[in-house]
């Protein structure tokens, strides 16, 4: 499993922005389902931990 953390903040529209250099890391294209932790920092900043398919893999989900 690929993981990284990283800081973002969160948007007025209540999106979150993934640095290209994580999306890049982790290999992330439109559609992929990933999972994410959430934990508020100082600053009203939210740290968050973004693994690709962890879950969807091990379970095989969509006939995979």
């Amino acid at each position: 499993m690929r993981y990284t953390t990283f800081v973002s903040e969160l948007k007025g529209d209540n999106s979150i922005l993934i640095p290209p250099e994580v999306r890049d890391k982790l290999d992330l294209r439109s559609g992929d389902k990933i999972e994410i932790s959430l934990k508020k920092i100082k600053a009203r900043r939210l740290e968050i931990v973004i693994s690709k398919n962890p879950l969807y893999k091990l379970l095989k989900v969509n006939g995979e």
